[in-house]
């Protein structure tokens, strides 16, 4: 089988049934969660969201939930901001969405405006993986859709895509945050989440990909439902596809053979596949790889850029699928 040649369609009217937490954290709730005694953050965030999710709405004639509308997580990589906005979901009552930030500005894109709000303030709760700020308009677009939604009672929590080093602790600028929603910023209380990575992976000494030959042969003795493309096939028709599309690519696969990796010489395409690669990570399938190194995928300007959050994170979890894949292979 081929990525290449599925073309998979999105119902508008369905659409919302498929925000729910990937699969990689159908286990992730409040009481799995284990904060570090070192850092008191980890249990005075996991407390306070818990509280939150569960308040009754007050009043005698219109009752109306308690304040804040919105919880900001801040915290560095690897403290768990993710397992919790999870744990937070699990906890609050339907209707009800999760999704990442880029996902959300992909369906406001694809719905409009004025549908999207239609559509999501019918919901209680919204959760939102990694509230992005490195492209102004996107951010702007989210900002409007907030105010207007939570204005008629949604309520939200998010966190943010935090880059190694930044502030010097790896944590996003909170007040970064609190200026870009402007008018929305008192909606939203921050909670602050101290602590060490807990993968404790090294992002300079990636996992090596196979040779050619080898993931060929990998790939014909594979059992489980798998495609075997090569990456320039895959990057052109990744451009044919809306984004929002791209989850559904893999529907039924468990595994995914990428092959001959190479340098990407246009963002627009970088951009597309570091999505491709949020997508598949979150689905939680392996991948196996053949060609250049990981390291060599995004030009140093691209990692330096506007985007550079974006490609740091989509090089940490290529590095963990593919280590993943080889431990698994090889038990």
């Amino acid at each position: 089988m081929r990525l290449v040649d599925r073309t998979p369609e999105v119902d508008l009217s369905t659409l919302l049934s498929s925000f729910t937490p990937p699969p990689r954290f159908q286990t992730a709730t409040f009481d799995t969660y284990t904060p570090d005694p070192r850092y008191a953050s980890q249990a005075a965030a996991k407390e306070r969201l818990r509280r939150w999710v569960r308040l009754k709405p007050r009043g005698w004639f219109r009752k109306r939930l308690p304040g804040p509308k919105g919880l900001y997580l801040d915290g560095g990589f690897g403290v768990g901001k993710t397992h919790l906005l999870v744990a937070t979901y699990w906890e609050a009552p339907a209707p009800k969405a999760y999704l990442s930030f880029e996902e959300l500005t992909y369906t406001i894109g694809l719905m409009g405006m004025a549908r999207a709000v239609e559509t999501f303030a019918g919901l209680g709760f919204l959760m939102i993986d990694e509230f992005e700020l490195d492209d102004p308009g996107n951010a702007q677009m989210v900002t409007n859709f907030l105010k207007q939604t939570m204005g008629r009672g949604l309520r939200v929590v998010t966190t943010s895509n935090t880059p190694p080093g930044a502030l010097g602790k790896g944590r996003f600028n909170a007040e970064q945050f609190r200026h870009q929603i402007q008018g929305l910023a008192a909606a939203f209380e921050v909670l602050h989440i101290d602590g060490e990575d807990y993968r404790h992976r090294d992002p300079a000494h990636p996992p090596a990909p196979l040779s050619r030959a080898a993931l060929e042969a990998r790939y014909a003795e594979e059992t489980r439902p798998a495609t075997l493309d090569t990456f320039a096939e895959l990057l052109a028709h990744l451009r044919t596809l809306h984004p929002i599309r791209y989850r559904q690519l893999f529907a039924g696969l468990k595994a995914v053979y990428l092959a001959d990796l190479e340098p990407i010489p246009h963002e627009a395409d970088a951009l597309r596949f570091v999505h491709f690669v949020d997508k598949l990570y979150d689905l939680g399938l392996e991948l196996f790889v053949s060609g250049e190194p990981l390291s060599r995928l995004f030009p140093e300007s691209y990692c330096y850029g506007a985007y550079a959050k974006k490609y740091g994170r989509a090089l940490s979890r290529l590095a963990e699928l593919v280590e993943a894949s080889r431990e698994r292979v090889a038990v």
